[in-house]
């Protein structure tokens, strides 16, 4: 009897043991960010250590809006627009190009006009799927919002497509997407990949559905953007919002700043354009800008990462002249590029590109830190 205990006890111990092993093999894409780096091609070396944001800032904050549409009330995007003016932040709106189907936007409407604003403020109009609808949910436990859920890679293709074709009629070419409530998944990547798109930000933070913990998961960072499945396509996750959940954003984005992380936090309509909901995505912004953020749109930092991951440098003292090669292979430049000289001993830098040319050169100043565009 006590052996047969005792092999029983010895089963659910090795069976608890091989189940935590796989979910910390499953979720190695959460802490993953935490234990290393991020992932891009040069940090630092003994001589020099590279900014990962324009101007050296410790973090990349996006203030992303979902949800407007043909159908939208037009008040509280005014309210919104107008805070982020006085602000002097710039936002990308997820925009929706045929709500529920039967609300497409339209040339000469007032929608579009808004938008019209919205650029003319810097601000960025991308793709929010198509119709922010699917018939396909209907009887299941999915919200009949989660558009790319059951869709499979063909029938997800055509309706992004389709959405980009209005948006990019109306002079609205959207380079980013994001999937209503958040259904992307792999078809969505492969689909957004095939079609050109810069990036996704097609999943959200925390991944804690049994999907993420047991079966096999999506192969994600959250802290850095990335590229899923070998594709050209980065994907950015996207955290909380601010105004519904306060503590949690502050908690989060304080842990990236950490880290040199990207932190892309939500806003809705109609909601955000209520008045007490305003005052706090104030506040937010504020501590954020206290903290040091960069704030980007989502296009710009995509651009920005696709050349920061990729670029490469090489110091070569020449006495005291501190030789730094820069190879930059992307078309995306890196403007305001922070370069820390960490060698005490150099008085004098040149800076030369992947083909030999100067960009510039001259004495090191007493911070021993440049900005520099490559």
């Amino acid at each position: 009897m006590k052996k047969r205990i005792k092999r029983i006890l010895l089963y659910f111990g090795l069976g608890i043991f091989l189940l935590l092993a796989w979910i910390g093999y499953n979720t190695s894409h959460v802490w993953r960010d935490y234990l290393g780096g991020p992932p891009v091609r040069f940090l630092e070396n003994r001589e020099i250590a590279v900014g990962l944001y324009p101007r050296g800032a410790p973090v990349a904050a996006i203030l992303t809006n979902d949800d407007f549409s043909a159908a939208s009330d037009l008040e509280p995007v005014e309210n919104l627009r107008r805070l982020l003016e006085e602000l002097e932040v710039r936002a990308t709106f997820f925009v929706i190009p045929n709500h529920l189907g039967r609300y497409p936007l339209t040339a000469g409407s007032e929608a579009v006009e808004m938008l019209e604003k919205l650029r003319r403020d810097g601000h960025e109009i991308a793709q929010h799927g198509y119709a922010h609808f699917s018939e396909k949910n209907r009887g299941s436990s999915v919200r009949m919002g989660a558009e790319m859920h059951f869709l499979s890679e063909e029938e997800q293709y055509r309706i992004i497509r389709k959405g980009r074709e209005i948006l990019t009629g109306l002079g609205f070419p959207p380079q980013g997407h994001r999937s209503p409530c958040f259904s992307g998944n792999r078809r969505t990547f492969r689909a957004l990949d095939r079609l050109g798109f810069l990036y996704g930000s097609d999943l959200d933070l925390p991944p804690t559905t049994p999907e993420t913990l047991l079966l096999p998961a999506y192969r994600r960072r959250l802290m850095y953007p990335y590229r899923p499945d070998g594709l050209d396509l980065i994907q950015v996750t996207s955290q909380t919002d601010p105004t519904v959940r306060r503590r949690k954003a502050l908690k989060v984005f304080h842990r990236y700043r950490d880290r040199g992380g990207v932190f892309a936090f939500l806003t809705h309509l109609p909601q955000i354009g209520e008045p007490r909901n305003l005052r706090r995505l104030e506040r937010f912004v504020n501590h954020l800008r206290e903290e040091g953020a960069w704030f980007c749109t989502m296009a710009e930092l995509a651009e920005w990462w696709t050349a920061r991951e990729a670029a490469d440098f090489r110091t070569e003292p020449e006495g005291e002249t501190l030789v730094i090669h820069c190879d930059n292979s992307t078309p995306y430049p890196l403007r305001d590029l922070e370069i820390v000289i960490r060698d005490p001993g150099p008085r004098r830098y040149r800076l030369l590109d992947r083909s030999g040319e100067v960009l510039g050169e001259g004495e090191i100043p007493e911070s021993r830190s440049l900005l520099v565009d490559i």
